[in-house]
């Protein structure tokens, strides 16, 4: 590894490392079955506008794994492993029996491959077979709410997630399911995605470029993976551009947009995580941005402007 000044050419479009995906995974599981109250039912038919998520982050549409149908956008909740989230639904129209449901645990993760290590929110009963787990949320077993005509009625999962879980969107599905007075079962769900950030400190990038006739540029970053490697982007704006498959960290949504999109170094990240690379850069460089990507964890940088 040279310790001296790096031409940043600004040259090359994507990493051409080749990233191990997961296989597939299945199909989601169904939910119990049993008699009565016990789900059989619950699914027979499904009823929309039921119900509905809030206190959501937004909407995110990332790159699925490859085998993974893709879902497109959908609204989401974001954690930092270590860390806990509140994801909430509401039912509307209630009228007869319910209960809540919150589904996906043991499906794979969407864009990285891994699975979900979470602690059970202890207000939910856990129900969990040889291939699904999921929670169910009632004031007795398998009856749900009776709430009347008035108000909606609103319920939470806390979701504490485990420090080790890998960074990236997992999907999962909240339901409502229940029974009208003719005890006929129906259904109304939604999936959505739980984006779990890493609970490192973040991936700092700072960049001192000679403006705007180029020259001397300077760039350093700290908190990458210690002995890792990193990629430095750039591209002539910002956006949302989720890095394409067959690439590193595919799926891994950039602050940059695809105007020149480009890789301008590749290298160690340091054996600290921490590095400072010093080089010079024509004019082109001024006016665009700038974003470490850490190519072990997948984290990316702030973004910074060349100036």
């Amino acid at each position: 590894m040279r310790s001296h000044q790096y031409p940043i050419g600004l040259i090359v479009a994507c990493v051409t490392m080749i990233l191990a995906f997961a296989a597939p995974a299945d199909g989601y599981p169904e939910f119990g079955r049993g008699v009565d109250g016990n789900c059989f039912f619950c699914h027979s038919t499904i009823v929309n506008n039921r119900m509905e998520l809030f206190n959501f982050a937004g909407i995110v549409d990332p790159v699925e794994r490859q085998g993974v149908p893709d879902q497109g956008p959908l609204k989401y909740y974001t954690v930092q492993a270590g860390q806990s989230v509140g994801m909430s639904m509401r039912a509307t129209n209630g009228e007869e029996n319910y209960a809540f449901q919150i589904i996906g645990f043991d499906e794979q993760e969407v864009t990285q491959g891994g699975t979900l290590s979470y602690h059970d929110d202890p207000a939910w009963m856990a129900f969990r077979g040889n291939h699904d787990t999921y929670f169910v949320r009632a004031d007795g077993p398998y009856d749900g709410y009776d709430w009347g005509t008035s108000d909606p009625t609103e319920v939470t999962y806390d979701l504490h997630v485990d420090g080790g879980t890998p960074p990236g969107y997992y999907l999962l599905q909240f339901a409502l399911v229940g029974r009208d007075p003719l005890r006929d079962g129906w259904s109304h769900s939604e999936l959505f995605y739980l984006e779990v950030r890493s609970g490192s400190p973040p991936l700092t990038l700072d960049v001192d470029a000679t403006c705007p006739g180029g020259g001397p540029i300077r760039v350093s970053w700290s908190n990458a993976t210690p002995g890792g490697q990193v990629a430095l982007l750039f591209a002539r704006n910002t956006g949302n551009f989720p890095i394409p498959p067959g690439n590193p960290c595919a799926g891994t949504p950039l602050g940059l947009g695809t105007n020149q999109l480009q890789v301008g170094f590749q290298g160690g990240a340091g054996a600290n995580g921490r590095r400072t690379i010093n080089a010079n850069t024509g004019p082109g460089v001024c006016g665009g941005y700038f974003q470490l990507l850490d190519l072990p964890t997948c984290r990316t940088s702030n973004v910074v402007r060349g100036q």
